[in-house]
């Protein structure tokens, strides 16, 4: 018995002493690009014949998704339309990685929450069912009644809390996500791009390049993805983008904030103002 709890112990120990995966995403100067620095952050700019697209990538991703932000700026004399459809990510073999766009996030939050209404069914049955074993003496009818107010209660409350999660996250990939949207000449539009999570061993790097199509026009941005335990340097050779250039693209909710070029990150040890 003493074995199994300090294998058990140990166990936990081991459990909370896990660091988290995390991977840097690595700007490159290839294809032409510019990268506007700030505190280690970066805001990759590419220019074209309609205007420019600017890629803000996450300096440490240690979440369940790969994202970044994307914004463009109109500089045509016509409108153009906009969003994830716009975007390709390709891993270093030429292989696509998926693009989650706002009605794939939609669905997939619709389907998690389906699937915790369903485990709060079977909870509610069993708070029922010990609701009718704690009522044991009673006549056979009063516990049937107490066991269903019991379990009738528990699913209502769980199905409400569940619908409520469902509303909010609907409601931040709405604000969030990159979804199509017309930018008229001298106007910007920008959101955040997701993907499916790569796996990346300490040790080994992998690289994506982000092709975004605007009015016709491919922009692309090549990022190396680096597990933040292994040592790889910035590239030196990067052209750097003047600030002027940085400011007039920033007038998209996700930008505008960001004076000098993008902020530091709660990563970063130093504090975020939104």
């Amino acid at each position: 018995m003493k074995k199994v709890i300090v294998t058990a112990g140990l166990a936990l120990l081991a459990g909370c002493a896990t660091v988290e995966p995390e991977y840097r995403m690595i700007p490159t100067g290839d294809h032409n690009v510019g990268v506007r620095f700030s505190r280690g952050n970066a805001a990759m700019v590419s220019n074209g014949p309609a205007g420019s697209v600017m890629l803000l990538p996450v300096r440490y991703n240690a979440t369940s998704k790969m994202f970044f932000a994307v914004a463009a700026f109109n500089t045509s004399g016509q409108p153009i339309n906009f969003g994830t459809e716009d975007v390709r990510i390709f891993l270093e073999d030429g292989q696509r990685l998926y693009v989650q766009d706002f009605n794939y996030l939609r669905h997939q939050e619709r389907i998690k929450a389906q699937r915790d209404l369903n485990a709060a069914w079977i909870d509610a049955g069993v708070e029922g069912y010990l609701a009718y074993l704690d009522t044991e003496g009673l006549p056979d009818r009063t516990r049937h009644r107490i066991a269903y107010r019991t379990a009738a209660g528990a699913y209502a409350v769980d199905s409400a809390t569940i619908e409520s999660r469902l509303r909010h996250a609907i409601s931040t990939w709405g604000r969030n996500v990159l979804q199509t949207t017309t930018i008229d000449s001298g106007a910007t539009f920008g959101g955040y791009v997701y993907a499916d999570q790569l796996l990346i061993p300490e040790g080994t790097h992998r690289q994506i390049v982000v092709e975004v199509n605007f009015a016709g026009a491919p922009h692309r941005f090549t990022l190396k993805l680096v597990p933040s335990g292994t040592d790889f340097p910035v590239p030196t050779d990067i052209p750097a983008v003047p600030a002027r250039t940085v400011q007039t693209m920033q007038r998209t909710p996700e930008t505008w904030h960001w004076t000098d070029g993008p902020p530091p990150t709660r990563a970063d040890g130093v504090p975020v103002i939104q």
